[in-house]
């Protein structure tokens, strides 16, 4: 890092202008879909621990910015970004966190950014990196507009409700001691969809994550081969495009039950991203 390198918070007034940047970027899971996201969140709830950061204050030329997000989750998610090809800014703009290792999580990259974590990883990391790799699914408008939701007999669809985050924390593979905090806020202030039974049980669901994409889904083991991860996707799908938003997915690429599920709706893979911490 150079001595000289430090990061400037860039105001929450120009965060449009950045967004602006990538907006041809829209299946760029820390590209607009992202930024627009947290446009969202903050315009909402004011009081978010959000910020995006530039390197030395320049960020207008090449869109290179971090966000990092604290939700008392017990560590902090960092996104990031840069529209050049030359990713020596962006990652002399993460060397500049201090502590990097213990306080942060990198959280859904595209394969192109992918060795800037590879670098950052070998510099400053006293222990092996943990990366997941998903499948990055992208589905059109114009197959979306062709879906028809019919929920199965003693099933209905609902929004969500602040309360079932501890249903959904309790068996979500990627839970942590705080995740519930970060499910909270995706019910809250992201579009999702609940299937409950008859007796008002909560049986399924799908959520929306910060980068814009599904997430979450899972079907309890009572209710499945109804079709219900199905049904939730594309409603999903439908409650995203309605947004004039990309309606994107990751996939764990080893989950191929789940990847042949996406594929059959319609889902195309775009790309790999990553989750690292």
């Amino acid at each position: 890092m150079s001595g000289e390198d430090s990061l400037i918070e860039i105001r929450r007034t120009e965060w449009t202008k950045l967004r602006a940047l990538y907006a041809h970027r829209d299946t760029d899971p820390q590209g607009y879909p992202c930024l627009n996201n947290f446009i969202s969140w903050v315009e909402y709830e004011p009081s978010i621990e959000a910020k995006i950061l530039s390197l030395n204050g320049n960020w207008e030329d090449d869109g290179t910015f971090l966000l990092t997000l604290d939700l008392d989750v017990g560590i902090k998610h960092l996104y990031f970004n840069t529209l050049s090809d030359n990713l020596d800014r962006v990652t002399r703009a993460i060397e500049c966190l201090k502590n990097i290792e213990n306080e942060y999580t990198f959280f859904g990259f595209c394969s192109r950014l992918k060795p800037v974590v590879e670098t950052i990883s070998k510099k400053y990391y006293t222990k092996e990196l943990h990366i997941v790799d998903t499948i990055w699914y992208q589905v059109s408008k114009d197959l979306i507009d062709t879906f028809k939701i019919e929920a199965p007999t003693g099933i209905t669809l609902s929004n969500l409700k602040i309360e079932d985050a501890e249903t959904i924390n309790e068996i979500w593979p990627h839970r942590s001691d705080k995740s519930v905090n970060f499910v909270r806020h995706l019910i809250k202030l992201n579009v999702n969809v609940g299937a409950y039974d008859d007796n008002g049980k909560l049986v399924a669901w799908c959520l929306r994550l910060p980068i814009g994409s599904l997430g979450l889904l899972q079907v309890l083991d009572t209710h499945k081969r109804l079709g219900l991860g199905s049904l939730l996707v594309k409603s999903m799908a439908i409650k995203i495009s309605a947004l004039g938003d990309q309606v994107l997915a990751p996939v764990v690429t080893k989950n191929i039950p789940s990847r042949t599920m996406f594929e059959k709706i319609g889902f195309r893979a775009i790309d790999t991203i990553y989750w690292a911490d």
